[in-house]
């Protein structure tokens, strides 16, 4: 949506533009003509602050992006889950590699992790 209304601003400032241009060339230079001259320019330099404005905006709204890479690894060994019961089974790479992980309680209270063996498709 704001590229389409930059770009109707940009075409509407253009025809503005060209309109007082054609103004000026019809008449002999007199006051008219140059108000005519000193009103496209205050336009066209309103467009330019407006625009320039804008780039320093959004410098400003990337430097405070901390996404510039990638983000930080995060640890694959997790000693407890999201309630806080301890975790214990297989190793996180067979479990990755796994189509499928019984999960399951063991006498302790922990949840056992394993990878299914021999399940079909």
């Amino acid at each position: 949506m704001r590229h389409a209304f930059h770009l109707v601003a940009s075409i509407l400032m253009w025809i503005l533009f060209g309109w007082y241009w054609y103004l000026v060339m019809q008449r002999q230079v007199s006051g008219t003509s140059l108000r005519a001259v000193g009103l496209l320019l205050i336009v066209s330099v309103f467009g330019l602050l407006g625009t320039m404005a804008w780039v320093a905006h959004n410098k400003r709204l990337a430097a405070r992006n901390r996404r510039r890479g990638s983000p930080p690894p995060v640890s694959e060994l997790l000693a407890t889950d999201h309630v806080g019961r301890p975790l214990a089974g297989a190793d996180a790479a067979s479990l990755k590699a796994a189509k499928v992980v019984v999960v399951s309680l063991d006498g302790q209270g922990r949840k056992v992790l394993t990878a299914a063996q021999g399940v079909r498709d």
